[in-house]
């Protein structure tokens, strides 16, 4: 196996944990139990005691308590042995409980009851997804295509591991197969538009874009990923409204509002672009009942020792989290072929320039080019304290030996974030520290309503894909406004530093703006500095008395 795609760990899990975060493949019914023995009394009231145990199971999946459900799917199991379908719901309650590999044990009992149940091939590949063996997961997922051609689950799955390969032109033929079976998922059309937009089929990824967005209008990535489409191709007005559609769908995607301000000050809509920062300074309250875990660890480039170094960080993170608490966690990886310097590439036109040379090469394809983009939503569930430390370690592990075979041949970039939810207030993060804070910046939702993405542009590019033209603007330009957006930059990609040293220069060009002093005072809450994130919001409110970012912000930190 070629290790550099064992990023597919990370892409191939379509079953995304139950409630709200995605799809639990089964459906159930009294119609599912079976069994290969001639029934007695007894063993009738085995099975429906088993098909009891097997409905709370359901349950406690749905409520994300996998050890609980785990117990009630062994139960089933212990009542009616024969039967494949609780070793499935066993092995998937293992798999949600971080012990994959006992879960692969499952699944293939359920083989051997039932050689050619396609259900337990599919989850099968899902968890050799999982452990990043990309050609182990293709090879049950085609095992289950072959029993079962109608699951369009299957055909995305399937459709991934092609693309993890590269092999665009397969991957494309699962996607439109598995639109074809399931045309009122929103989240398959937009897959299939990620695919083309690698693919450099422009018209096709915007058909497929607007058809999710026809099927669930408020799909915000969606409508970002049609505005970054359109800037691309330097329709810049068409870029323009999607971004603002994005923005009212989901105010507190500032990666959104990013994009969006540095359009409108490029097209000198000054004004326009200045509302549209200032709604990316807020902060929300932090609750007790919640944690608050470092925004983003980042690494770029090739070198393995700051990945390392960065999972490590983030490990700490996740095991300084009370263990009886879930904790969502977003990992997103980027993978380019390095690329060579040249004196075009200083150009002020980077971004354009670079699509129009992507599109004029005669003897490489789109897809050669393209960086592949992955990213997993999952969840760690909330358990003893000995298997959340088992969950962290087991998934730093795979993340390391994924990261350090890709940076071997690739250009990387990756960004990982995690949170625990607090379902009464807006979710919140920020840098790690001893103490809880008593304020949070969140740059951006981790996951969304449509679930799990097998693949597509991770945020940290729609970051990175301005970020050369960004940095020389803001050396070319004289006013503060590009200061504030390269502040922002550094807000959503959780780099303190970049974020207040970028703001105090727009302070110096402009001491009598609101907007620096906001920017300023967010940044020292993300650096877990309360006390002057609240002197700069007092000193935004001398300069601009009826701010409604300043009052709010210096309430949430002043209130007891």
């Amino acid at each position: 196996m070629n290790v550099i795609y064992r990023w597919a760990l990370l892409m191939l899990l379509l079953l995304a944990a139950p409630g709200g975060w995605g799809f639990f493949p089964f459906s159930f019914g009294k119609q599912e139990l079976k069994t290969d023995y001639s029934q007695t009394m007894w063993d009738r009231i085995m099975l429906e005691q088993s098909f009891s145990d097997m409905r709370r199971g359901m349950g406690e999946m749905s409520a994300a308590r996998y050890p609980a459900a785990a117990n009630s799917f062994a139960k089933a199991i212990i009542k009616n042995p024969q039967d494949p379908l609780p070793h499935l719901l066993y092995g998937s309650a293992l798999y949600w409980s971080g012990k994959v590999d006992f879960a692969i044990t499952e699944y293939r009992e359920a083989l051997r009851l039932d050689a050619k149940n396609p259900m337990a091939y599919q989850l099968l590949g899902i968890a050799y997804g999982w452990k990043g063996d990309i050609l182990q997961a293709q090879e049950n997922f085609l095992q289950a295509y072959r029993l079962d051609p109608s699951k369009a689950d299957t055909h995305m799955n399937l459709g991934s591991t092609y693309a993890a390969q590269k092999n665009f032109e397969k991957a494309l033929d699962h996607f439109r197969q598995a639109v074809e079976l399931a045309p009122r998922e929103a989240l398959y059309r937009y897959q299939l538009g990620n695919l083309y937009d690698f693919m450099g089929r422009d018209q096709q990824a915007e058909e497929s874009y607007k058809k999710a967005l026809s099927l669930f209008f408020k799909y915000e990535d969606a409508q970002l990923a049609l505005a970054a489409l359109y800037e691309k191709r330097e329709d810049y007005a068409t870029a323009l409204k999607y971004y603002k559609k994005a923005v009212k769908t989901k105010p507190g995607d500032f990666v959104a509002r990013l994009r969006y301000a540095y359009l409108l000050l490029r097209r000198n809509q000054t004004a326009q672009a200045r509302q549209v920062l200032e709604g990316a300074f807020s902060i929300v309250r932090f609750k007790a009942d919640g944690l608050a875990l470092n925004a983003v660890y980042r690494a770029q480039g090739r070198n393995g020792q700051n990945f390392e170094e960065q999972i490590q960080k983030f490990t700490r993170s996740l095991l300084s989290a009370p263990s009886a608490k879930d904790i969502q966690i977003e990992v997103a990886l980027d993978l380019a072929v390095p690329s060579v310097p040249t004196e075009k590439e200083s150009s002020a036109g980077q971004f354009a320039e670079a699509y129009q040379t992507l599109r004029a090469a005669p003897d490489m394809s789109a897809s050669a080019l393209s960086p592949m983009s992955f990213k997993r939503n999952f969840v760690l569930p909330g358990g003893e304290e000995n298997n959340r430390a088992e969950q962290v370690q087991s998934f730093a592990e795979e993340l390391s030996r994924v990261v350090t075979a890709a940076a071997e041949q690739y250009d990387v970039n990756m960004a990982l974030q995690a949170r625990t939810p607090d379902y009464r207030s807006p979710n919140a993060l920020t840098q790690q520290r001893s103490t809880p804070p008593k304020a949070v910046y969140d740059p951006r939702i981790v996951g969304n309503d449509m679930g799990l993405w097998v693949m597509g542009k991770s945020w940290v590019r729609f970051v990175d894909d301005i970020a050369g033209d960004l940095q020389e603007d803001t050396a070319r330009q004289q006013g503060a406004e590009y200061w504030l957006v390269q502040g922002l930059a550094g807000l959503v990609c959780g780099n303190a530093a970049l974020a207040q040293t970028s703001f105090d220069k727009a302070r110096q060009q402009a001491p009598q703006d609101v907007l620096p002093y906001l920017g300023l005072g967010t940044a020292a809450v993300i650096a877990g500095e309360d006390v002057q994130a609240a002197q700069y919001y007092k000193q935004a409110l001398n300069v601009a008395p009826a701010n409604k970012t300043a009052k709010k912000n210096l309430n949430v930190l002043e209130e007891e």
